[in-house]
Formats: C-alpha cells, structure tokens, sequence
C-alpha cells in the first residue's frame, strides 16, 4: 500500500474524526488537516490539532505502520520536530520519538475508517484516472449553462470563500487571546475606535475579549507572512510570525530604550528565520557589507535577547521563481512590520475600508500603498545573500499585494465587522473584492475557464478568480456536483 492512500484518507478525512483516539488512549479533534506538502519534511504542514483539551499546531506524519519511522530515520531528523500527529494505518502501539526526544501521539487510523481499504484505493484509482483525464464532472454536459447563473453562482462562491477565511481567522483570533492572556491583552491600549456591539453569533465572548489591539496586529502578521510565503514557504512564513511575535517585538524594543528601526527587524526577521549567513560565506563585496550590517544591528539589540531559530532545511529555494524567495519576501515582511508598529497599520487598514465617501477605486490604490515595500538598497539588486540580480526588481510586486488584499486584509476587515456587527464595513469589504482586478493565472482557473466557462464570461476580477478556486476545490474535485447550482442544472 503506497503512502498516498493515507495522505487521501487524512485530506478526504475519510473516517469516524468524532471517535478518533491515540494509541493510548487520549481525544483527538481535528481543527484544521494541514495543507498536503509534496517537498521534503511532514506530509501535512501548518495542521491543528485538540489533543484531550489542550491545542496544538504543526505537522502530521503518515506510515503505513510504526515501524516506518524509524525505518525513515525521522527519530534523527531535526525536520520531523515539528510533528504534533503521527498517523498509522494499523500496526501494534510503539514509542514514537521526535529528534528532541519528545514522544509524539500516534493515531492507528484503521479502526474509524468509513469504508474498507479495498474501496478507499479504488476510490483513489477513479480520482487519479479523473486528475490526468483532467475533466471536472460537468465538462461534456454543460454547455447549455449560461452566463446569468454563471455570474450569480461564482459571486456565492466568492462569499462562501470568504466566510470560510473570516471563520478560520476567527478560531486563530480567539487562540491568540487565550493563549497569553497576561501579556496578549492591554485594556488600557485598545483600539479605541472599536465599538460596543455584538460578538459573533454563537459566541459565548464577551465582546470586551476582543478588544485587544495587539492580538488584531498578531493576526493580521500571521496572515501577511502566510500570503508572503505563496505556495511553497507558507509554513516556515507562517512558524516566523509565531515565533517572533508583536509582543516579542515590543519587548526587544522596550529593552533597546527606541524604536526599532526597520532594519532591526530585519536582523531580528533574518536571525530568526535560520537564514543570515556569516561575512565569510559570500564572496561578494555588498554582500558583505549588508551581511555585516544586519550581524551589527542584532549584537546591538542582543543584551539579553535569546529568540528560537527556524532550520534552513525548511525553506524552499527550488522550485520557487527567484521573486518568490523567502530571502527577498522576509525583506518585505520587515517593512510591513515597521509600518504594523509605529504606523499604525492596523488602524489605517480599518479606517480606509470602512470609509464612506472613498470611491472603491480609491480605496484600492490606497491598500496598494499601505503595503508597497518601497526601495532596498540591497534587495532591489539581490535574491539571496549571494546571489545578485541580473537588474532592478521590486521587493513586493502588484500581484503579490493584491494577493495579500483579497487573501488577509478584506478576510481581516470582514471579521471585525463581524464581530463589532458593522454592517456597511462588511459591505465595503465586498465592493472592494468586486472591484479588484485579477492576479496572476494558474493551472486551476485555467482548467475552470475552459471547462466550465468555455468562453461566456470573462475573469477579470480577482473576486472571480477566488469564486473558481472555490469551485474547484470544494465541489468539483469534492464531488459535490449535487449542491453546485451547475450541477444542479446539467445533472437534473
């Protein structure tokens, strides 16, 4: 049995979640599966897990037996340290050990599975002749779908996409606030434009609980640095935000007695992120000087600083177009993090959506603003430490902040609109989504324009293009053509 059944089970989630149970004994409640990674390392990155009671976030392995861990040599891998589940088809209960040596829960996942093997692998066989066919359910049939449902059904699509996002953020939000209470909330620095009204609904919170302004700024950090990351450095991204955050930044700068400039943070974003070479490790004259620089700006913050290191081993150079490098995009996340501490980013960021009188396109360009990274004397001529670029490039492109608007920012803003129930701000959010031109093509919303749009419309907007990924990915490769308004019609 290939280890992709099990990676099919787990991402289907093909089993009994509501019984599930380690080896010995504990509850498990999954939270969120992970997102699938093909590179080296864990199986499913960036999962959460409820483990009797207690959150965890990380990684989850997969084997077809216990055996296969040790067999792999993950039990002397620093990689596998992040591993919060190890997943087994079957097998009597052994001692799973991390390179740290803490021991990690092993679920036998046998046991709450839906169906018998033998069906789940010929479920997979149907699904991976489907993919290289790569014909969604409808594609011969719906020809007679015109451009009205079309139009009705992608703007749903954008709207579930989004809610999906807001109710995600806000389980991270409450995660964040409940976490470090003593540290996390300060009523007395509140956001003081925030208002009293309602919580979410069904939310047993006091609407005061989230009037905590450092969490808001956690947040939307996390969810920046995930969208800085793009396809193949969104967990290592995502790890920095979280070991690194607001709070840990405003404690090294109370230590510093000033402002932390933004290349402080850049030698704090770079130190911790495993990245920063020494002096000797580049032969290259501006290399040197900047490695140089940003060496001095921690010993200068480092009097009693100690902050935890990401390997390297964990971001990905390749395949990743040198534009997308976690060097440059760490550059970025620098900037923003200047602008998030003593600009006030978050405020400028509610403010100018829930404008009343900004037309949309206005308020469009001033997001573009808000997170343009501007000049670098050394990034603009280099994607890594070592490695120069052949002439000037933008730290931040367009498509990449766009990404970070309709991707963190209107999913942000959406939920504090939610939760302070404001109406006209949740609104605006999606005038904003309506009106944002399109992102960068890929092979899905490529798939989608030639099979189920076929030409009737066109995808100009980056609303439309999240509608598509929705579509694609939560009811045609889900299988769900029997509550899609398509397959509603073409499969009557």
């Amino acid at each position: 049995m290939h280890e992709d059944l099990l990676r099919h089970i787990w991402s289907k989630q093909l089993f009994d979640s509501s019984r599930l149970t380690t080896s010995d004994g504990r509850a498990v409640r999954i939270l969120h599966p992970g997102v699938l990674s093909r590179g080296s390392g864990p199986d499913f990155r960036n999962a959460r897990i409820d483990l009797d009671g207690r959150k965890y976030s990380g990684d989850i392995e997969f084997h077809r037996n216990y055996g296969d861990w040790k067999l792999h040599h993950h039990h002397y891998d620093p990689n596998y340290n992040t591993v919060i589940l190890h997943v087994v088809l079957s097998g009597i209960a052994e001692r799973t050990p991390s390179q740290s040596g803490r021991i990690i829960p092993t679920v036998v996942l046998e046991p709450f599975l839906h169906s018998s093997i033998d069906k789940i692998a010929d479920q997979l066989k149907r699904e991976e002749y489907s993919s290289k066919q790569n014909c969604i359910p409808c594609f011969s049939v719906n020809d007679s779908v015109d451009a009205p449902l079309l139009n009705t059904w992608i703007r749903t699509l954008y709207k579930e996409r989004l809610q999906e996002k807001t109710n995600r953020l806000a389980e991270r939000l409450r995660e964040i606030i409940q976490r470090d209470p003593q540290r996390v909330s300060e009523p007395e620095d509140w956001y003081g434009d925030m208002p009293e009204r309602t919580p979410l609904h069904g939310n047993s919170f006091d609407v005061s609980f989230y009037k905590q302004k450092k969490a808001w700024e956690q947040l939307l950090y996390e969810e920046v640095l995930d969208c800085l990351g793009y396809s193949n450095n969104r967990t290592p991204m995502k790890r920095l935000a979280e070991q690194i955050p607001v709070r840990e930044l405003l404690r090294i700068q109370q230590d510093a007695g000033a402002a932390l400039t933004t290349q402080q943070i850049e030698a704090i974003l770079f130190k911790a992120s495993g990245l920063l070479p020494t002096v000797a490790e580049t032969q290259e004259q501006d290399s040197k000087v900047y490695i140089h620089s940003l060496h001095t700006a921690w010993s200068d913050l480092n009097r009693m600083n100690t902050i935890p290191s990401i390997g390297t081993t964990e971001w990905d150079f390749s395949p990743t177009r040198p534009a997308n490098f976690p060097t440059i995009r760490i550059a970025a996340a620098a900037v923003f993090l200047h602008n998030l501490l003593h600009r006030s980013l978050f405020k400028s960021i509610i403010t100018l959506v829930s404008g009343k009188y900004s037309s949309v396109e206005s308020k469009i360009e001033q997001l573009q603003l808000l997170f343009t990274a501007g000049d670098h004397p050394f990034w603009n001529y280099h994607f890594t430490f070592a490695e120069t670029a052949d002439s000037y490039h933008a730290i931040l492109g367009r498509s990449r902040i766009g990404d970070i608007i309709m991707n963190a920012v209107l999913p942000f803003v959406s939920l504090y609109a939610a939760i302070f129930a404001q109406e006209d701000t949740l609104e605006r959010c999606l005038s904003i989504a309506a009106g944002y031109p399109s992102l960068e093509d890929n092979s899905i919303l490529r798939t989608m324009d030639s099979q189920v749009l076929k030409r009737k419309i066109p995808v100009s907007l980056a609303y439309q293009q999240q509608g598509l990924i929705h579509l694609y990915k939560r009811y045609c490769m889900s299988g769900k053509c029997g509550v899609c308004e398509i397959g509603k019609k073409v499969f009557t």
